[in-house]
């Protein structure tokens, strides 16, 4: 709204306010009228009232502006009385009264240049708007008596004006026309009103009788809004619980397929269309061809055996071709009819179970190598001890010799051959028990750049490179173990890549959440993250399920024993740690190790939230 125009309607707003006493538009039509021609009169007379005067005071008759300054004042009064208090009547009667004395008073005082009389003109019309027809006749009638007195007697009383016969004579019959005038109209207002009444009256009637035939329409039109009300609070009761129903089977993470008999497709949950979106639309559709993508039902299928035996049937299948989620557990549940019993369908709640199945096989795993790891201890022990008698039967023979004689060589030999398997029997037993012998707090990064640096002073093929944590956690450890540990990892990666590559070494401060550690028997916390990296030709599944194994070995015979990383892992299980491993074929190798890190020192973390699921990494732990 522009300026102008929001200042004219403020002006119209308050110009209304002034001349209706502060009444509102729709106030009593009659009694706004009056008060609308009150203010006008009062404002109207209060103008040229104020013209009088200065004129008066102009010409130094100084009664005259007195008298007008007085009813300015007095009428000035009723306009403020009028405002407050809004009693129009009251406010009628005085200033109609006191205007017709003012009138009187000017006539009889001739006013300025004697010209006072044109004032009396006015009067019937405002006694007759004001005071109705009859009174205001009366009003106006005594205004023409006391002028008549002052042209009667002007010339003999000393305050009177005198008025020549010809302004008489025209004034007397001037008045009476204005006041015959001003009774017509006012009757014809009241005879107007009348009929406007009567009008309304019978409007009234026939509003009445409208209304008592709409009270009819009304109530039958409540007693139809009342049933259309109920069917309408049926159908959203039924809308509410279909989508309550909706609601919480989208909530549920699980997959859900609801299958009629014939196992076409009748609902499925956003989780099923997600597995499924290659096979979308699905609803419709058969279940096995558009979750098995088969032309005739599965061999076992739970949903069949459910609709047949009418109870609650499950299996394991795979999951969804080409997804990450490698398998499924369904569970049917037949959905039958509460009259009869009669069976009219499955509804299907399929998990995502491979979380569960890579930590089923982990702890199988776990459990495998444990075996594994007491019957090696078991087998370590006892040829230790055979070894331990060759030993002694060598070492006195050897005592009884002659140093040239031929059997000398022969036996220190055997010395040899005894050491080295003895060497076998350690990393057997390390597999087994990994034997923590010197523990103290050790530097990682420290132990491991040594050994690096030694390791690659003989390969000079490979390159080395690190990305250590400067602020790395102390560990609790054997040194020498964790040593031997690195060592056989360097000679792994070195291994797989015969015409050189890159091993890279990195080492960071984590912490492990109880979701990560929980398949692996070990405490969640602080740990410090080692990892070797080789960019060799990896391995496959199989290899990576029996790396651990020992004897395990992908060398040709004579090259190795098969022990390196069995004792590895033995070592890092005896010291409460992970190791684990992530390869594929043609893509490198990448072993981690995890080791608690000292309680004897407080560093700032690196929060280490979810595990690694990429479908190729496997984790032992002890």
């Amino acid at each position: 709204m522009s300026p102008a125009l929001k200042m004219i309607r403020t002006i119209k707003a308050k110009f209304w306010n002034t001349i209706s006493s502060g009444l509102p538009i729709d106030y009593d039509l009659e009694v706004l009228r009056k008060i609308f021609l009150l203010n006008l009169i009062i404002i109207l007379g209060g103008f040229f009232l104020a013209l009088l005067c200065s004129i008066a005071f102009i010409q130094r008759d100084y009664v005259l502006a007195a008298v007008v300054f007085s009813i300015l004042s007095f009428i000035a009064f009723l306009f403020i009385y009028l405002r407050k208090r809004q009693n129009h009547h009251l406010v009628a009667i005085i200033g109609t009264i006191v205007t017709g004395f003012f009138y009187f008073f000017l006539i009889a005082n001739g006013g300025v240049s004697k010209t006072a009389y044109v004032w009396a003109f006015t009067y019937p019309l405002i006694a007759l708007f004001l005071l109705g027809k009859r009174l205001g006749t009366y009003m106006s009638l005594i205004l023409l008596g006391l002028t008549g007195i002052v042209f009667a007697f002007g010339d003999k009383i000393v305050f009177f004006e005198s008025y020549n016969v010809d302004l008489i004579l025209r004034f007397i019959p001037a008045y009476i026309t204005i006041l015959l005038f001003a009774f017509v109209m006012e009757k014809v207002r009241e005879i107007i009103q009348h009929r406007l009444k009567k009008s309304k009256s019978e409007l009234e009637k026939a509003f009445r009788e409208v209304q008592q035939s709409t009270d009819e329409i009304a109530r039958s039109n409540r007693e139809l809004q009342a049933e259309i009300t109920e069917r309408n609070r049926i159908g959203k009761a039924l809308r509410d619980s279909e989508e309550f129903l909706e609601d919480v089977i989208e909530s549920i993470q699980d997959g859900i397929s609801v299958l009629n008999p014939d196992l076409t497709i009748r609902n499925t949950n956003s989780v099923m269309q997600q597995w499924y979106q290659d096979s979308l639309p699905l609803v419709g559709k058969k279940c096995f061809e558009s979750y098995r993508n088969k032309e005739e039902p599965c061999k076992p299928c739970p949903a069949l055996r459910s609709l047949e035996s009418g109870k609650a049937e499950r299996d394991i299948i795979s999951g969804p071709a080409g997804s990450p989620i490698a398998w499924l557990e369904v569970y049917s549940y037949p959905i039958k009819d509460k009259d009869d019993g009669r069976v009219t369908g499955v509804v299907e709640f399929v998990r995502d179970i491979s979380e569960r199945k890579r930590l089923e096989n982990q702890l199988a795993q776990a459990e495998r190598m444990d075996s594994i790891g007491r019957l090696a201890g078991g087998v370590a022990h006892d040829f230790n001890n055979l070894l331990m008698g060759i030993q002694g039967r060598t070492s006195l023979m050897l005592a009884d010799v002659d140093a040239h004689h031929p059997f000398v060589e022969h036996l220190s030999g055997i010395e040899t051959y005894v050491k080295n398997a003895a060497g076998l029997t350690r990393q057997l037993l390390g597999f087994a028990r990994g034997g923590k012998y010197e523990v103290k707090v050790i530097n990682i990064n420290q132990l491991v750049a040594q050994t690096a640096g030694m390791f690659g002073r003989t390969k000079k093929e490979l390159i080395i490179s690190s990305d250590f944590q400067d602020d790395i956690w102390p560990v609790d450890a054997d040194q020498g173990q964790i040593n031997q540990v690195f060592l056989n990892l360097f000679v792994n990666a070195w291994e797989a890549m015969p015409q050189g590559g890159e091993l890279s070494l990195k080492s960071e401060n984590i912490s492990l959440s109880q979701n990560f550690v929980k398949a692996y028997g070990v405490d969640p916390g602080r740990y410090i993250k080692f990892s070797v990296s080789d960019t060799g030709i990896g391995m496959d599944e199989t290899t990576r399920k029996h790396l651990f194994d020992p004897f395990f070995t992908t060398k040709d015979r004579g090259r190795g024993t098969g022990l390196g990383l069995a004792s590895a892992y033995g070592i890092i299980k005896n010291h409460n740690g992970i190791i684990a491993i992530k390869s594929k074929p043609g893509r490198g190798t990448t072993f981690s190790i995890y080791l608690p890190a000292s309680e004897k020192a407080v560093l700032k973390e690196k929060q280490y939230s979810r595990a690694v699921a990429n479908g190729f990494e496997n984790r032992f732990a002890g």
